[in-house]
């Protein structure tokens, strides 16, 4: 199984390099190919909301920097995990950074999925979803509000399922990292739980 972490830590953020260190490691040892990809040594430059990735250059973005070649090792894998600082409920800039520029993954046409609307996907099979995120200090609200959003992230992106965790304050890393790969399917890594919800109902 091929893995892409995606590590959007700070320089010096010690408590999210431990995070995607101790994900690393367990997915390893389920067996997976994990490639990690630091964010901070990458030249990514925001997303210009310029629409040219469905327009000029379909499925792929004008920009051309690193975040071309993370959206094609993203499409690619099996399975993309993020591993963040969480702020104010959200992802750490690098992470939003990265993400907003997977739009490309997408077409700018749209259908219905669980009554909504969204863009319809442009590839026959997307990658499940992991997010890791990290706290300074315990949280409920913003750990919630977290997951809220990579919930409706995962639905945008046409993962097949989604799990989300945080880790707060004194709590070791592999602790919340354990936790979350408990969310993947059963038996994509010998996983005995999937606690990510499936997407249903794609419709024109």
């Amino acid at each position: 199984m091929k893995v892409v972490l995606l590590d959007c830590g700070d320089a010096g953020d010690a408590r999210t390099g431990e995070a995607a260190d101790a994900l690393r490691r367990m997915l390893e040892a389920g067996g997976a190919d994990v490639e990690r990809v630091v964010v901070r040594e990458l030249d990514v430059r925001p997303c210009t909301g310029c629409f040219g990735c469905w327009t000029r250059t379909p499925g792929q973005c004008v920009i051309a920097d690193d975040a071309r070649s993370v959206a094609e090792r993203v499409i690619a894998a099996e399975v993309f995990a993020v591993v963040t600082p969480v702020a104010f409920g959200s992802y750490g800039s690098r992470a939003k950074s990265i993400l907003d520029r997977l739009i490309c993954l997408v077409l700018p046409h749209f259908t219905r999925i669980d009554g909504e609307v969204h863009h319809r996907p442009r590839y026959e099979r997307y990658p499940h979803m992991l997010a890791l995120g990290t706290l300074e200090q315990a949280s409920p609200e913003q750990a919630a509000l977290f997951a809220r959003l990579v919930e409706r992230n995962a639905v945008n992106l046409h993962n097949p399922t989604h799990a989300v965790e945080v880790v707060a304050g004194d709590e070791s890393p592999a602790g919340a990292a354990r936790r979350l790969l408990d969310g993947l399917p059963k038996g994509l890594l010998g996983a005995e739980t999937a606690h990510g919800r499936p997407r249903s109902e794609v419709a024109a």
